[in-house]
């Protein structure tokens, strides 16, 4: 392996490991003799203007609506000229990520079938992107780079339906006043993106009422930054010929990206991850637990490989060039990583207490053994390329 690839792939995982490192520090702090005052921070609930809010509020409401604003912003640009654009190509990660939805719900469901553990059956839904990938980059050449793609775009395809979950089940008490104004404000969007218009303000305000219509409607109001990259004119202008064009959106994605990186994120799981162990309560949730647990680790590699075995089967799909069906699986190990989006939808599933503790631990557990997992997999060169692969392609 080249220097350069060494050097790409740890820089690939500066972010994921500062994440790692503020969830290390969030452990150590909630377990230390300044636990309860590290606890208190978070939660402490304080008014200004006739609002009332914690400071972990701040960071889950607010400050993650940057992150699904980066995140809608990558979907957006996977779809208009990235690896989601052409349907025979994205068929198989789109069924992959389906199947790695599908199957860990079903075996959370199976473990937690009644109770209050019932409703975490998203927590292990989803992938994270930038773990997942940065683990994926540090192989360098021992993989195809096409495999990468393929993760990407089964990440975010996963990302999107875990989105999707949070909106239509993670909600409450729908207020239909606060709805309107949301559709209001989502229509203009949508009206100044068909006009084209430039002037930055207008998305700023419309995004804002469309924060705080959320809020007011029962709906996890981060999402408004997926509907406000939706939103944004693309525009752009094309670097050289042949090639994609720069869209105005990509240089926002740019820009957003290392803040989301280094301050939201690590922020966030700071906030999020600081997890007192009390045997007590992991033993009165201890179904959440294995629900999580099992579903992340073998949920999503099950789930992943089974779907995309069949897809190929039946060729409805074929694989990538230089990509076997062993890549795929290891693919499927690293998918167990669900850092992120998993801890987002554990704080929304779950009330502080024993059920949301072993949820947060599963977690924690999962995701690292999952990169490790998928990471030796890929690790020895495999042969080149199964048959099915063959005949996938020339019949595609």
């Amino acid at each position: 392996m080249a220097p350069s690839d060494d050097l790409r792939g740890w820089r690939a995982l500066a972010g994921p490991l500062t994440l790692f490192l503020a969830a290390l520090a969030a452990l150590v702090g909630a377990n230390s003799g300044y636990g309860p005052m590290f606890r208190a921070f978070w939660s402490t609930a304080h008014g200004v203007v006739g609002i009332t809010f914690t400071v972990q509020d701040v960071v889950d409401k607010g400050l993650m609506t940057v992150f699904f604003l980066v995140v809608g912003l990558t979907l957006k640009r996977e779809i208009l000229h990235g690896a989601l654009r052409h349907p025979r190509t994205m068929l198989l990660p789109v069924a992959a990520a389906l199947g790695g939805m599908i199957a860990p719900a079903l075996i959370y469901h199976t473990l937690n079938r009644e109770g209050p553990g019932v409703a975490g059956f998203g927590v292990p839904m989803s992938t994270d992107i930038a773990f997942a990938i940065g683990a994926l980059t540090l192989l360098g050449r021992r993989v195809p780079r096409n495999l990468l793609v393929f993760l990407l775009a089964l990440a975010i395809v996963d990302d999107l339906g875990a989105i999707l979950v949070i909106a239509f089940y993670y909600t409450s008490h729908f207020r239909p006043t606060a709805l309107l104004w949301a559709a209001l404000a989502t229509g203009a969007l949508i009206v100044l993106n068909r006009r084209a218009v430039r002037e930055p303000h207008a998305y700023v305000v419309l995004g804002l009422v469309l924060w705080i219509a959320l809020w007011r409607a029962g709906i996890d109001p981060p999402l408004a930054g997926v509907v406000l990259a939706a939103g944004l004119p693309a525009g752009g202008h094309h670097q050289a010929p042949g090639d994609p064009p720069l869209l105005a959106t990509d240089r926002l994605e740019r820009r957003l990206s290392p803040y989301v990186t280094f301050g939201i994120l690590p922020l966030f799981a700071f906030a999020n991850a600081g997890l007192a162990f009390h045997y007590s309560d992991i033993t009165r949730a201890k179904p959440v637990m294995l629900g999580v647990l099992l579903g992340l680790l073998l949920g999503k590699f099950c789930g992943v490989g089974l779907v995309s075995w069949l897809v190929l089967r039946l060729r409805w799909a074929h694989l990538p060039p230089a990509v076997t069906f062993r890549h795929v699986l290891g693919a499927a190990w690293l998918s167990g990583i669900g850092f992120t989006m998993a801890l987002f939808i554990n704080t929304l599933a779950f009330a502080p207490g024993p059920d949301r503790a072993s949820g947060k631990l599963a977690i924690l557990i999962a995701s690292p053994l999952a990169a490790v997992l998928g990471i030796a997999w890929l690790w020895r060169p495999g042969p080149r390329r199964p048959p099915a692969s063959r005949e996938g392609a020339s019949a595609a």
